[in-house]
């Protein structure tokens, strides 16, 4: 199955600005594989402190079990989407 997901922080929770977290988030993303996520596609706009990410996944929990750790570095939309 694949999910859009797009994560949103503020300009004061930015990765940025915290530097300590930043290893953490980077870390969090390489592994989703370790999760049986595949990464279809990963994209950003620094400007809107906004990220996008394709993922295919067969459920929404092993969504959640990635990205557990980085979970209050920001908003999490994710979205069940089908290819055409």
């Amino acid at each position: 199955m694949l999910f859009m997901v797009k994560l949103t922080h503020d300009y004061s929770t930015c990765q940025a600005h915290h530097p300590e977290k930043f290893p953490l988030f980077r870390d969090t993303l390489a592994s989703v594989g370790d999760h049986g996520i595949k990464v279809h596609g990963h994209y950003s706009n620094r400007l809107e402190h906004t990220a996008f990410m394709v993922l295919e996944a067969d459920n929404f929990e092993q969504l959640d079990a990635a990205f557990d750790p980085i979970l209050e570095m920001g908003n999490f939309e994710v979205t069940p989407i089908v290819e055409k």
